[in-house]
């Protein structure tokens, strides 16, 4: 993401009183009246707490190379070429600065218009997947459209910015910087690190990876496991964004920031309290978006928050699954051989192989009937996505015995 001038990021320091610098105020301050835990992220067990989707029942996809997907988004990069050379035209070929001006208002107002619409195109793909009125691979091309698009949209806002800043004859109004800093507000949705992912997978860059999905009609969570053992998840709430209403993290006399940063604290206690570093508050100019990252014990967390509802409207985590707390739920065994699943409070399942007499792990190759794969791993650990389905797992120990167990619905 760009970083231009009308982005304010503030870095938090751990000291003795938790400060925001450049604001100069401790940040013990509350929003509102004794402001309710938003309903929308829920308290973590012994981790970090997450942003869930009280409607709809995570499902499991896989994403693969897709030539319509791919063509989709070579399209958008198209366009994206054509209107920068339109824009650069008009620019230099208008007769005064006034005409230059209008030139940068209507381009800017078209990017505001189709990031609108982009917003809008995807909350209408997740619904339908939702309801059944199309598949994975059609959602996933319309996700990686979408994000190609947005893509586009932020590289020609770039442009704008540069090519206003480089004139000797024009100068960024507060109106435009104020437009810039929406623009930059809205896209954060449209292209996280999961659907980054699954584009890549469509596009062919990538090898095919599962997806977890669960959407319905109050916003959509995204999953997926790298290859190097994290768990990549994002979550959007469409009605934590509010359209209209005061900005409430600007009342009172402490920064906005500083508000924003206390609301974060709040949602997330647990992530607060097992801080490490990098800690920053990011405000989009005048947008009620503020965005709150950290490093925690257990992995990284980007949320950001709508000063509207004050509440977290969308939210992106990284999570290192070797260090997440695990409850078993399920186990079996044959002659020594102990298959056992345990899952975790944020989502993921993983399997162990173990020997029943004397605990110690061993090698096995481990099936999971629905997702089709085989694995064979020292100490025989598989993570899993959390999916509202039946499966069958089986491991076999390298002299053929064999041990399983059905998990799921």
């Amino acid at each position: 993401m760009r970083r231009p001038p009308h982005i304010v990021t503030l870095l938090v320091a751990l000291l003795t009183v938790v400060t925001v610098f450049g604001v100069g105020s401790a940040v013990a301050t509350t929003v509102g009246d004794s402001p309710e835990m938003p309903y929308s992220v829920t308290p973590g067990n012994d981790t970090v707490g997450r942003l869930v989707v009280p409607d709809g029942s995570p499902t499991r996809q896989q994403a693969t190379a897709d030539l319509a997907g791919a063509l989709a988004g070579d399209q958008e990069q198209l366009q994206t070429t054509v209107e920068t050379g339109q824009f650069g035209n008009s620019f230099e070929s208008a007769d005064n600065e006034s005409a230059k001006r209008t030139v940068v208002e209507e381009t800017l107002d078209r990017l505001e218009t189709r990031t609108s619409r982009l917003q809008t195109e995807r909350q209408d793909a997740l619904r339908a997947f939702a309801q059944g009125e199309i598949g994975s691979a059609g959602l996933f091309r319309e996700l990686a459209r979408i994000r190609a698009a947005a893509e586009g949209v932020d590289e020609r806002a770039a442009v704008v910015e540069t090519v206003v800043q480089q004139s000797s004859t024009l100068s960024l109004s507060a109106d435009a910087t104020g437009q810039l800093a929406g623009i930059d507000g809205e896209l954060i949705t449209l292209r996280g690190p999961v659907t980054e992912r699954m584009a890549a997978s469509l596009a062919g860059t990538a090898p095919s990876r599962s997806i977890g999905v669960q959407g319905g009609d109050s916003g959509v969570v995204l999953t997926t496991i790298d290859d190097g053992g994290t768990f990549v998840r994002e979550a959007t709430l469409w009605n934590e964004r509010a359209e209209s209403g005061p900005n409430k993290f600007v009342e009172g006399d402490s920064s906005a920031l500083s508000r924003a940063y206390q609301r974060a604290q709040e949602t997330y206690p647990w992530a607060a309290d097992n801080m490490i570093s990098g800690l920053s508050v990011t405000g989009f100019g005048d947008s009620t978006v503020y965005g709150v990252d950290l490093t925690h014990s257990h992995g990284d967390l980007r949320t950001y928050l709508d000063g509207r509802t004050t509440n977290v409207f969308y939210e992106v985590q990284q999570l290192r699954l070797s260090s997440l707390p695990t409850e078993a739920v399920a186990t079996n065994t044959t002659g020594e051989l102990l298959i056992q699943v345990n899952t975790t409070a944020i989502g993921p399942k993983t399997v162990t192989v173990r020997n029943a007499t004397t605990g110690e792990q061993v090698i096995a190759d481990i099936t999971v009937e629905a997702q089709r794969v085989k694995r064979s791993t020292i100490g025989s650990r598989l993570w899993l996505l959390d999916a509202n389905e039946t499966r069958t797992i089986t491991a076999r120990r390298p002299d053929g015995t064999t041990v399983s167990i059905t998990i799921g619905s």
